[in-house]
This record gives C-alpha cells, structure tokens and sequence, in this order.
C-alpha cells in the first residue's frame, strides 16, 4: 500500500479532540483492497496512539460520488468503499515530519543567459517559499528519495522567453498532480511566490502564504509612515505621504483595504486606506482619541478604543450602519481588542487591576474573564487564525519585552524571544508564523519566526518599524 504522509509541523495543541474528514480532492492514490483498508486503519491508530495525530484529512477521488464524513477518534464508523478504486489521499498531521520535495533545476527551451538567470532566480525563491512554510523538506536533487520506500514530491520547471511550465508528479510513480504555465514578466518575484502558493494549495490543501505582505508603520524624520513589504521582506513600498504621525494599520479580511490612525490637529483618527481606488476616508472622527482598529473576521464591522467618554473604552463600529456599541465601562484603560476567529470573543488589554494584563470577553462585552497570570504586565494580545493560539507580549523581571503564546482557555505561557526587546506580535495568515518588531539591533526593525520562536528572520534594514500587520491570503 502506498500511504503518503505529510506534515503541518507540530502538534499546536495536544488536547484538541482527534478527527477525520472526507473530502473530495486529487492528491497521491493509493490502490486498496479490503485488506490494505484495514492496513490503513491500523496505521492510523497507531499513529493516533502515538498522541501527535491531531488532525487528519484524507482525500478521496474516482469514488464516482462526494463523500464527507467526520469522526472522532475512531475509523471504525466508516462506510465500505469501492476497493478496486482509486483513492487520492493525504494525511495531514501537526506532530511528525514533512512532506519531502525536490525542486530539480529548472531548464530552457533555448540557450539565452538573460533567460537562464530569470529562471535560476525564480527557481531559488521557489525553494525558499516551500522551505519557510514549514509544509516541506526541500532538496536539490533525487538522490535523498533513492530509497524504494520514499515518497515525496518531484517539482520540474522549464521556460522559454514567456512562459514558465511548472509540474509536479509522484516520485515513486511518476504520476503528474499539477501542472501550469505561469508567464516570464518582469515582476519575476511575484511570479515565483504564486508558484510556491499554487504548489501548496494543490498537494498540501491549505492556502499559501509566499504571495501575502505586511503592512507597518516607519519613522521619516519627525513623522511616522505606513509602508508595505513583501512577506519576506522585499519591495518595499510606501503607503503614506502626508507628514503626519500614522499608526495602529490593519488589513481588511479582504486584503483590499487598512484601517489606520492618524494625527489631526486636535485628535486622533481612524482612515480607512482603499488599495484599490487609492483613496482615503475618514471612519472614525469622535472627540479624543480613536485608535487600535482591528476588523470582524467577515469585514462588517470593526473593533476599536474611543475615549469620547472620558478614559478610553472599547466599542464595536458597524460599518454600514455606522452604529456604534460600547463593549467595556470601567475606570481603566481598555484597549488593543482582538477578535477571535470565530468572531464570537474578543482579547483586550486592561489595567483594571493596576497593570495591565490580557483579558477576553465575548462581542456583546459580557463573560469577561482575565486570560494573562504570568508577569506584571502583559499587553498586544494577537489572537492566531486558527483559534487555538493568542500571541502577547510580557514584561519580563529585567524589564525587557518578550514575546510569549497562550492557550486561550487554559493560560499556559510559553516565551518565543530572547534577545533584545521584541515587540507587537502579528500572525501569518495560516497561523505558522508571526511578525513582530524588535530592537536587537539598535533600533526596531522587523522580524519574523516561525508559530514556536524558531527560525527568527529579519526583514526589514535600517528601517525603524512598528506596529507590524500581516495581510490575509492575498487573491
């Protein structure tokens, strides 16, 4: 039996309930017969029994109908399938290693030294994207697949002066699972990225992050901009000119549109930035301070800190009613809301205790609960896109900033950053990765690692930087 196994890193969160889906979907086959069925579900156990198979997807077509079914913590429940057919199957687990691929060197219709660099250069960014998703272990080359009993996936590239043709077929039996042409223009970068995303979306079933960007506030002289970079730090691109101090940006779920504040005379205000007309318009103009956006996850409305009351309080702006609904009434200072994915809570940071600590209600303001115990003072909750995770940032005893994660039902602290100051954490929008500002160098810059604190990268230089945000899936 061929069983293909890939991996989404680690496992995120241990107590989360095990379960299976169905779903219908081209990917590695595997020829089963009654036997070999009962061959997989044993393999699947036994893994299960190993404690890291969270979460598994199995993929399944040529069944001549949709099928999708869950369970939970048993395969016993599953209807009898036709054996003789073909089964396309991916198993997804957050515990053990990844999915092996190698990227062989890409090749041109013609002998050209300008084209043979434009592909080399697409090639190598190719390779980096599917190396930092955490998806793949990437290789050069067949030799680390030798083996009869590997499995992996091969990437193949050849190009001629406009387009690029990428396939991807099964080591072992060298079946195509995708293949497209992608044009040779100049953005050569973006070209490459959409590559990386389309490679994983089609073998993996999840939506890369290689073409997404992160929006940041910067410091130009006196003042302080909104600038734009690529997800790993390249093309930066400036967002805002107007001399003014621009900060707390935020990305619309659609990817089309920032929320950010600005300075005006005698307050501070909420914009909303439209990429696509290029224009600004005022959203939120009350007396005082308006600040720290963050948009519902289905874009209709928006979280914010007002303090037209008196201290600053959170409310909900309705953006087409332009109703407004005030979530927190304490003498404190409410701030740096977060929604949760599924819309139904929100983190904030209060210093109702004294100092300030993480907190999380739901969107109506009741079932308060104080989430952070650990230090003194905890502040910049991020709550992760798949729910199970809220990064903050904590004072530690030597008065530095340290980036930590939580459960968000079950505080259990754990610190991602050591060296320096690290600041305003901010996911990825798979939930693998985080964004955050850092002073290891003199002054803050931009950084990011991986979900645990690993693999830490800077991406910005000679740039100060704050108040990072990372773009959903760009479409």
């Amino acid at each position: 039996m061929n069983l293909y196994i890939s991996s989404k890193y680690k496992a995120r969160n241990p107590k989360q309930i095990q379960n299976i889906k169905f779903k219908s979907s081209k990917h590695l086959h595997a020829h089963l017969s009654p036997p070999q069925w009962e061959g997989l579900k044993q393999e699947c156990f036994k893994h299960l029994d190993l404690g890291f198979k969270n979460y598994l997807v199995f993929r399944v077509l040529k069944l001549g109908f949709f099928y999708v079914m869950a369970l939970i913590l048993s395969l016993s429940a599953i209807s009898d399938f036709a054996y003789s057919q073909d089964i396309y199957l991916r198993l997804t687990d957050y515990g053990g290693g990844k999915t092996n691929l190698v990227i062989e060197p890409f090749t041109t219709a013609e002998i050209s030294y300008g084209l043979l660099t434009k592909v080399r250069n697409v090639e190598i960014v190719i390779a980096k994207d599917l190396e930092y998703s955490l998806y793949f272990d990437v290789f050069t080359d067949t030799t680390s697949l030798s083996d009869s009993n590997s499995q992996g996936i091969l990437l193949r590239g050849k190009a001629d002066m406009t387009q690029l043709s990428i396939v991807c077929e099964d080591f072992a039996s060298h079946e195509v699972i995708f293949e497209q042409n992608y044009p040779l223009a100049d953005a050569l970068r973006k070209t490459a990225h959409d590559i990386s995303d389309d490679v994983i979306e089609y073998i993996i079933g999840e939506k890369g992050i290689a073409s997404t960007k992160i929006v940041f506030s910067y410091r130009t002289g006196s003042n302080k901009e909104l600038a734009i970079v690529d997800y790993d730090g390249f093309n930066f691109t400036p967002l805002t000119k107007n001399g003014r101090f621009n900060l707390f940006p935020a990305w619309a779920p659609d990817s089309r549109r920032i929320l950010f504040s600005t300075h005006t005379k005698n307050s501070l205000c909420i914009y909303l930035f439209d990429l696509v007309k290029k224009e600004i318009k005022i959203i939120s103009s009350f007396k005082g301070l308006n600040f720290a956006p963050c948009w519902s996850p289905d874009a209709s409305k928006i979280c914010l800190s007002l303090t037209k009351d008196g201290n600053a309080e959170i409310y909900i702006l309705d953006l087409a009613t332009k109703k407004l609904n005030r979530l927190t009434y304490n003498w404190a200072i409410d701030t740096s809301p977060t929604f949760s994915p599924n819309s139904r809570e929100i983190a904030f940071v209060s210093d109702r205790t004294g100092n300030p600590q993480v907190y999380v209600m739901d969107i109506h303001g009741g079932n308060l609960r104080r989430l952070t115990f650990h230090g003194s003072y905890n502040t910049s909750p991020a709550w992760s896109p798949r729910g199970d995770i809220i990064a903050y940032v904590s004072r530690e005893n030597d008065h530095s900033q340290q980036v930590y994660v939580t459960d968000p039902y079950d505080f259990s602290p754990v610190r991602l950053t050591y060296d320096g100051n690290n600041e305003e954490p901010s996911w990825s929008p798979d939930g693998l990765h985080i964004v955050f500002t850092s002073n290891r160098t003199g002054v803050y810059e931009l950084y990011t690692m991986n979900w645990d604190g690993s693999r830490e990268r800077k991406l910005t230089d000679g740039v100060t930087a704050n108040a990072p945000d990372w773009s959903p899936v760009i479409e």
